[in-house]
């Protein structure tokens, strides 16, 4: 597999494509004609699939269009194309972006993988593209309407290519698993829905791409085919990709017609599921009720600059300046499990010596700041760090703004489950956290014991959205808008509790056990858990759950056989 994050080249597997293109002509190819195209085709891996898995009947006549940035690349495929009188070919060494909006051509089929390319690695030209095919695609949909953030360059693909078919047309594409689920990408599902009269989704219980945490799904849509036997919404699970040779998937449920809990996600629960959660939900009020704040953390802009370790502070003669260096939590991974993290956590955190200082330097200009910190900003700046676009909203660059403690911290991203705790040791957090502050007549300690239960932990799977690898990620909206059971009365035991749970890393099903006791008393917790295990199950894929099984289990054989040798040396 090629990787290269400029062109967003992740190349599609044999099995993959030849599945697609055979389940293709199988089920929906009509006629004799057929135009097809592949708009980024790479070294034509989508191009052999098509003529290894399709025999072409004596009457067919088949012109394909091949485009692509690399000429290298470009000129593998066209060797893939065989020499018949029936067909023809066209190569475009560009982008297709470009080609879409210079030409009007039409296609009865559109089939490949467009790039991943995130907009910090666009080139300027290519995010003017994308916005034109964006502003293009409101007058072409109605259920587009807004003017278009460009996050990535794939949605512009499948924009043009909505565009590019023809009035009886099929696209076919291997696209992020975020389509399903981001908010950015809510008008594309619209719009899907709105377009397609028949759309079969494949959901993968494995990382395609070998060697990159991206999880994608193969999308295909059709429209204005006569004779296709099911109309509507599939959504469709595989577990490896082998079984596509078979081939053996499961159809899931369709919920796209859902107003809440309406991700495409949730395609793995059933409307039953999905109304007993909705039911449930609407019992509690959402975090925020009773918060007055849950902001992002602290953005410094460049965090290798302005947090440091130790023996960094000593080597840069910072040391001393205690006024200006900070305790900081930089990331969720460093903090340790718990529901309370302390002065001793931190403690322990500088003793391995993490990077948790904060330099915090004053909005003074640098000739009030001193020698030993004029010395150090020089080499931000010979770093060119005053010159980073964030640097230069600031009136002096090295400020950093929106310096405050929190009384509770959610990290923004977790592996098994979400994690929120109490800030007891008063430190900063970075943007990999969300700071918490609770309203009058509220207490953090509840919010946090609170938050353990597994309804709210399956409103974060279902509202959240999920990477290859397992990561959960929260949006600070999607954390507030969590339903939480919030007990006003839970004592210092039931925390204490609850904080050692977590440090000695019990099973999450456990401390669930005993959290669900306490906050959802005649509630059907099994049920609940039933679901949660599946929506974790599906997201961490089973490889990964099972190596994250076995990471704990170690981790505790690991502490149980250290305090046996300590019982042993002390004895």
């Amino acid at each position: 597999m090629i990787e290269n994050k400029s062109t967003g080249s992740y190349y599609t597997p044999s099995i993959l494509s030849d599945f697609l293109v055979k389940h293709i002509f199988d089920n929906y190819i009509q006629g004799n004609h057929l135009k097809i195209l592949e708009p980024s085709c790479g070294d034509g891996q989508f191009v052999s699939s098509l003529f290894n898995c399709y025999e072409l009947k004596d009457n067919t006549e088949l012109s394909i269009d091949l485009i692509e940035i690399s000429i290298s690349e470009l000129e593998k495929a066209k060797k893939l194309i065989p020499s018949k009188k029936s067909i023809s070919s066209k190569i475009y060494h560009q982008d297709y972006l470009k080609f879409f909006l210079e030409t009007e051509n039409k296609y009865s089929l559109i089939i490949g993988n467009p790039p991943y390319i995130k907009k910090e690695n666009l080139q300027e030209e290519q995010i003017q593209r994308s916005e034109a095919i964006h502003k293009k695609i409101r007058d072409y949909n109605s259920e587009v309407i807004s003017n278009g953030r460009i996050k990535n360059i794939w949605p512009a693909f499948v924009e043009a290519a909505i565009m590019s078919l023809c009035e009886s047309g099929i696209l076919c594409f291997v696209i992020p698993a975020e389509i399903l689920q981001v908010k950015y990408a809510k008008e594309l599902r619209a719009m899907i829905s709105n377009e397609f009269d028949r759309v079969e989704i494949f959901a993968f219980n494995e990382l395609i791409f070998e060697g990159i945490q991206q999880d994608v799904i193969a999308f295909i849509g059709v429209k204005g085919i006569e004779n296709v036997k099911e109309h509507g919404f599939s959504f469709y699970q595989v577990d490896v990709l082998e079984d596509l040779k078979e081939p053996r998937f499961t159809e899931k449920h369709s919920n796209i017609h859902r107003t809440t809990l309406d991700k495409w996600t949730n395609f793995i629960l059933s409307d039953e599921q999905l109304n007993f959660i909705d039911e449930l939900k609407s019992k509690y009020q959402p975090i925020k009720k009773y918060c007055k704040k849950a902001e992002v953390g602290i953005v410094s802009a460049a965090n290798d600059y302005f947090i440091l370790n130790d023996e960094d502070l000593v080597k840069n003669k910072l040391k001393s300046l205690k006024n200006i260096v900070l305790p900081i939590l930089p990331k969720g991974y460093v903090v340790p499990n718990t529901a309370n993290f302390s002065d001793n956590d931190f403690h322990l955190l500088k003793e391995d010596n993490k990077r948790v200082n904060f330099l915090h330097f004053p909005d003074n200009p640098k000739n009030k700041l001193g020698k030993k910190v004029n010395t150090y900003l020089d080499k931000g700046e010979d770093k060119k760090l005053h010159e980073r676009y964030k640097m230069t909203r600031r009136t002096h660059w090295y400020h950093v703004p929106s310096v405050w403690e929190a009384e509770g911290l959610f990290v923004k991203r977790s592996h098994l489950y979400p994690k929120f705790f109490v800030n007891e040791a008063n430190v900063l957090a970075t943007d990999s956290f969300y700071r918490v502050m609770m309203k009058d007549g509220y207490n953090i300690k509840n919010l946090v014991f609170s938050f353990y239960n597994s309804l709210t932990f399956v409103l974060s799977e279902l509202e959240g959205r999920y990477y290859g690898g397992g990561v959960l990620e929260l949006t600070p909206n999607e954390f507030k808008n969590l339903s939480i059971p919030l007990a006003n009365n839970i004592t210092e035991e039931q925390f204490n509790i609850l904080d050692q749970m977590l440090r000695d890393e019990e099973k999450i099903e456990t401390i669930l056990a005993y959290t669900n006791s306490i906050l959802l008393d005649r509630i059907d917790v099994e049920r609940l858990e039933e679901i949660r295990k599946k929506l974790v199950n599906r997201r961490l894929k089973k490889d990964e759950l099972d190596k994250s099984i076995a990471e704990m289990i170690q981790i505790k054989e690991k502490k149980v056989s250290k305090e046996e040798n300590f019982q042993v040396a002390v004895g």
